[in-house]
């Protein structure tokens, strides 16, 4: 996959977490604790959020963030657990700290170890970022613990990863339109529009993105 500004584009795992923010005031953020599965995120008793903030990266309008967490529920198979709550919320921070762009993950199932994929559109003159991870609806009964986050981006309707969006992105789509292409990370980035879905509407897209 080409990257955009990749060098700066932070990873979370035990052995890299430098800059990362763990909100919780009694669990460091260290090799071992993110090992065994320390790094919980959810609402305590007193409403303190816990949260998982990264570091500072550079980024670019129309830039697709493509963000792949373990995600890790010890307590699945409690009587108490309760599915929903363990919706998993990424959310694109400016250079203040505020909320510029967010996406939420409800699983309709679980297991102990699980792999889910997000995805976020840089918008319109945001040059620098963070990204957050919580759990807002989670309790000490329903929560999940992070494990390991790859982040990895490209430029929205450069399907082809070249490093442009031209009418070879076009012609990318339309591969996968006849289905001469079952490459998922092909489909996923020819779903320009983010609807779920490959079609005419994503290869208009590419072409307004083209014309400017």
């Amino acid at each position: 996959m080409v990257l955009i500004g990749a060098a700066q584009l932070p990873q979370f795992s035990s052995r890299s977490f430098e800059g990362w923010i763990y909100s919780n005031p009694i669990t460091e953020l260290n090799q071992s604790n993110i090992v065994n599965n320390k790094i919980y995120l959810y609402r305590t008793s007193t409403g303190l959020d816990l949260t998982l903030t990264s570091p500072e990266f550079a980024c670019r309008e129309g830039q697709i963030i493509d963000m792949d967490v373990t995600w890790i529920t010890d307590q699945w198979k409690d009587e108490h657990f309760v599915v929903s709550k363990v919706a998993l919320t990424a959310a694109l921070l400016d250079a203040s700290s505020e909320v510029v762009d967010s996406v939420t993950y409800t699983p309709d199932s679980v297991s102990r170890t699980n792999y889910i994929k997000l995805s976020l559109i840089v918008p319109v003159s945001l040059d620098v970022a963070r990204l957050r991870f919580a759990s807002w609806k989670a309790d000490v009964n329903s929560n999940g613990a992070v494990r390991q986050i790859l982040i990895a981006s490209f430029l929205r309707g450069d399907v082809n990863l070249d490093g442009e969006v031209t009418v070879a992105d076009v012609d990318a789509i339309t591969d996968v339109i006849l289905g001469h292409s079952d490459d998922p990370d092909l489909r996923h980035r020819a779903d320009v529009n983010v609807d779920g879905e490959v079609g005419l509407a994503d290869i208009n897209d590419v072409i307004d993105i083209i014309i400017g």
